[in-house]
């Protein structure tokens, strides 16, 4: 995105989402300055921190509006209006909350909107960018002047068409929806916990997505768990699909001050329109002796069983 000003100071919370973050550490090649706003320990960012890091020279804002690996609900609303007060740009990054909780961007304020098809049931690889009007945005890609002089390359014509019909289906569903998978989620966030020793939910207890439960579990990793849930038959992840594969402690879970010990023993579960509590319940009857199986074979947790023994 371009703006008016000729400042070079980028603002972004410490727990975006990675594609946002490397695009913003890449833009340092051009001269900008991207520097990362604190949360608290629920990944909660406080509208007040953004408005004391505001500088003369900052020219965007990003913070998205709900986070995919701990599920908390950001401020918008309160944090655009900071940024407008300023005549600074914000974007927020919508990806986990469309089609889970309300996305109207008249109501948050914001001046760029990006949001993906397949998060709610449409076609893989369709997306989109919202912009207010009179924002301006630098094409990424030369050649033609497809989609306003935004994005060069034909149109696809199916996966939009696909997109939108998928979006005003969720947008129908959604009254319905809501109040089921929330259910859902706070039956797995009490029952874990009261389950397995040394488990912590992540996120905030009450701003978070509505199908979204994540916890950090003492002593073993996450990516162990992973894989004896799937011979289960349950389907999880750990960290963000896009970091998965580098084999690193979450950038998230870090930024809430969580210890990387703990931190290396996350599991996010989401919860679908297909889930029940039937589904809920054979997690909480599965996971614990998943999670003990694990413990004897972990040599953290024999230590500490000698350390208080």
């Amino acid at each position: 995105m371009a703006s008016e000003k000729k400042g070079r100071h980028i603002l972004c919370s410490a727990i975006e989402h990675a594609s946002v973050l490397n695009s913003a550490k890449a833009l340092k090649r051009y001269g900008f300055e991207p520097e990362l706003i604190p949360v608290d320990r629920h990944g909660l960012v406080d509208p007040d921190e953004i408005k004391r890091r505001l500088r003369q020279d900052t020219v965007l804002v990003s913070v998205m509006q709900a986070n995919n690996e701990i599920g908390t609900i950001e401020p918008i609303a309160e944090i655009a209006a900071c940024t407008k007060e300023k005549g600074i740009l914000f974007h927020t990054d919508a990806v986990a909350a469309a089609g889970n909780i309300p996305v109207n961007v008249g109501e948050l304020g914001v001046d760029a909107l990006s949001l993906s098809a397949n998060q709610f049931y449409g076609p893989a690889g369709a997306a989109a960018l919202w912009l207010r009007r009179g924002v301006r945005a630098t094409p990424i890609m030369d050649g033609g002047f497809q989609e306003d002089n935004r994005r060069a390359g034909s149109e696809n014509v199916a996966g939009i068409i696909g997109m939108g019909k998928a979006a005003e289906l969720a947008a129908a569903a959604m009254p319905a929806r809501m109040p089921q998978l929330s259910a859902l989620r706070d039956r797995l966030l009490a029952g874990i916990p009261a389950r397995i020793e040394h488990a912590v939910a992540t996120g905030h207890p009450a701003r978070r997505l509505p199908g979204h439960a994540s916890f950090c579990i003492e002593f073993i990793e996450g990516e162990s768990m992973l894989l004896w849930l799937d011979a289960k038959g349950v389907a999880v992840s750990s960290v963000s699909a896009c970091t998965s594969r580098a084999l690193k402690t979450s950038h998230v879970l870090l930024a809430t001050g969580m210890e990387q010990a703990l931190a290396q023993g996350s599991v996010v579960f989401s919860f679908g329109i297909n889930n029940t509590f039937q589904d809920v319940d054979y997690v909480l009857e599965t996971l614990p002796g998943i999670v003990n199986n694990l413990r004897q074979m972990s040599p953290l947790y024999a230590k500490f069983i000698k350390g208080v023994s």
